[in-house]
């Protein structure tokens, strides 16, 4: 079974915990029934992120279809898009981490080298 590497816990976004208490609490039927369908493509998109997650985590195709009750074609062809979007924003936040990792070295490295020239102005021997 795959496990992502990540500590983080999900969050269930608050429209889909508001959708999910209209769909279950609403007195008027209809209501729940209009937000029982909102909650269906709600749960929709969270099935494709819980793909994409686990197939960057390791899964196959086959575990993720058969998670979700389908071949390992059909699993691909449903959630692919969904994968490749997951991994390309994993790979531009991965990116940002590494510029913004350097600008601070690049910034710590200045702030060293300004602090040892005042050191050596403040520290020079008279002759």
């Amino acid at each position: 079974m795959a496990k992502s590497d990540s500590t983080e816990s999900r969050t269930v976004p608050p429209l889909m915990a508001a959708t999910w208490e209209s769909a279950t609490t609403d007195p008027d039927p209809l209501a729940a029934l209009g937000a029982t369908r909102a909650l269906i493509g709600l749960l929709s998109t969270w099935e494709a992120k819980l793909a994409a997650e686990a197939v960057a985590a390791g899964a196959t195709w086959e575990a993720v279809g058969s998670s979700v009750g389908v071949s390992r074609q059909a699993a691909w062809e449903r959630f692919h898009d969904d994968v490749a979007d997951f991994k390309r924003q994993v790979k531009a936040q991965a990116r940002a981490l590494a510029d913004r990792h350097r600008q601070e070295a690049r910034e710590m490295q200045d702030e060293v080298m300004r602090m040892a020239k005042q050191y050596r102005r403040s520290h020079r021997r008279p002759f």
